[in-house]
């Protein structure tokens, strides 16, 4: 039997060897390979992907009298729910919702978009989305607690007050909660990191250097500061007197002090020896350092800049002026004594001979101003590259990403035009108003009634559209000729709809939805929802 068994192994092996010498077998066995990779993939990355597509869901646009909610998203998906009293509008997948019991009381709770509770009915008294949905403010017995969008309890329902906290740029926040005359202080992690009786304090944020860089959060108590990483709950500094905290950088007692995302020292530059030192943050990618030094007796001066790593950069002796372009590039422009240096963030430096240039120059363009050094009060526009692109400007505003400029004609007449990107020039009639979006401008006369709409390459979109301006979004512009509304594209330029102002009630901009009076239409001219008559 074991040998019978053997050669049956044998004789399997042998055909499956045979197989594999096979072209087409080889080729099926790589196609299922290249599958199995795919599918291994996509599930690994499926739990990223999911917290990228949810952020915004369904926007809540109608309710009825029969409890039936009609939702939209952002993609036009809709979806219809039924059998609630109420229900907020969607955020990362999920509402708070209540209903009516059989007794004739009001109960309450979160559910996800294929209506599966996620906090169940009759858990908490009330349910209030704060945050955008990101967080739900709850109540039980006449107390309040925290709960995520996932239901997961952040502060237990025992506090008789509780405020949220956000500065600024800050991505972290800080629950702050009473009870009996006491404070507490939690993280967005539940992790409760300061306890205090004294009722006069401030909650106040340090500003982040990047994304990579944890907020620093510090109460003042009575006068003093307390400092905690947000993050952790670690307190970090005691009261130092003179700190100077922002973007991980720390002033103290004649030193600055570079600090990496976990809060531990990177360098440190010692300049007691200064007249006078500054550390400022640009676009939150480079600082720089500026230190005057008077122990020679004749005034001296560094500038350094260092990028988000705190690594140095660049070294100048004459001031640098760092100028963010359009596309987020940084250049760093220095006034010599004849020229203008600018310099890109790869180190490639060119000179423009005869011009300075003015610490009060507009940036996030995609051009840059300089001044003659015979007639400091004329202004011309050059590109980063150094090349010249228009002289004899008399005066300029930033629009956006486009510059607007005015220039006296041999005639006397003051000439004004939009410059946009490849150089490209747009003629302006006194009477013509710019308003700028990241990737559009559009050119607005009231007194004519047109609307232009241009991107930042200088291509005209939409020429002088008849009417005026009414909506305007990422997406779509809407421009009111007489009683109708014309809806463009502002990608293609192409009139997509047209509505009638005596049949309209509202329009929602986050979906691209217009309310009339006989029902919900996407901006494109398709129908949402009919309203019954």
């Amino acid at each position: 039997m074991e040998q019978r068994s053997s050669a049956k192994k044998a004789t399997k092996s042998n055909k499956f060897s045979e197989l594999l010498r096979r072209p087409l077998f080889k080729l099926i066995l790589l196609i299922v390979l290249i599958i199995g990779v795919v599918l291994i993939l996509n599930g690994a990355f499926k739990g990223d992907k999911k917290e990228k597509d949810t952020l915004v869901g369904y926007q809540k646009l109608v309710d009825s009298t029969d409890n039936k909610y009609t939702y939209v998203d952002l993609d036009g998906k809709v979806k219809t729910y039924e059998g609630y009293q109420s229900m907020d509008d969607f955020y990362y997948d999920n509402t708070a919702v209540s209903r009516t019991t059989e007794e004739g009381a009001i109960e309450m709770a979160i559910i996800n978009k294929n209506k599966k509770e996620v906090v169940k009915f009759g858990t908490y008294t009330s349910i209030i989305q704060v945050i955008g949905g990101k967080y739900y403010k709850v109540e039980k017995d006449g107390k309040y607690g925290v709960v995520d969008y996932n239901g997961k309890t952040l502060i237990k329902p025992e506090y008789e007050y509780i405020s949220i906290t956000t500065v600024q740029e800050a991505k972290e926040l800080v629950f702050e909660c009473q009870k009996e005359n006491k404070y507490y202080f939690f993280n967005e992690q539940g992790k409760q990191f300061l306890e205090t009786d004294v009722a006069l304090h401030s909650i106040s944020y340090a500003n982040r250097l990047n994304d990579e860089y944890d907020t620093i959060v510090y109460i003042t108590l009575d006068n003093q500061r307390r400092y905690f990483n947000l993050s952790t709950g670690e307190e970090i500094f005691k009261d130092m007197g003179d700190l100077n905290i922002s973007y991980n950088i720390l002033k103290s007692d004649g030193k600055i002090a570079f600090y990496d995302k976990n809060l531990k020292l990177k360098s440190e530059l010692d300049t007691t020896g200064d007249y006078a030192s500054d550390a400022r943050v640009y676009f939150r990618k480079y600082i720089v350092v500026e230190q005057k030094n008077v122990t020679s007796g004749t005034r001296e001066y560094k500038y350094t800049v260092y990028d988000s790593n705190f690594k140095k950069v660049l070294e100048e002796k004459n001031k640098i002026n760092p100028v963010q372009d359009v596309d987020g590039n940084v250049y760093f422009i220095v006034n010599e004594d004849d020229s203008v240096k600018i310099i890109n963030e790869k180190k490639k430096e060119v000179k423009v001979e005869g011009y300075s240039f003015k610490d009060n120059n507009i940036s996030n363009l995609q051009y840059i101003v300089l001044n003659p050094l015979e007639d400091s009060s004329s202004n011309e526009i050059f590109t980063f590259k150094g090349k010249k692109v228009k002289d004899g400007v008399s005066e300029y505003s930033q629009k956006g990403f486009g510059l607007c400029v005015s220039k006296y004609a041999e005639n006397g007449n003051i000439e004004k035009r939009l410059i946009l990107g490849n150089n490209t020039e747009i003629e302006l009639a006194q009477e013509d108003e710019i308003y700028a979006t990241d990737t559009y401008v559009t050119i607005e006369n009231n007194k004519e009634g047109y609307v232009s709409l241009a991107n930042k390459e200088g291509k005209l979109i939409i020429e002088k559209a008849k009417g005026t301006k009414t909506f305007y979004n990422d997406k779509y512009i809407g421009v009111k000729d007489g009683d109708n509304v014309q809806v463009y594209s502002v990608e293609t330029g192409k009139q997509t709809y047209t509505y009638s102002m005596a049949n309209y009630v509202n329009i929602d901009e986050t979906v691209n939805v217009v309310e009339l009076k006989n029902g919900y239409y996407f901006l494109d001219g398709k129908t949402v929802l009919e309203k019954q008559q």
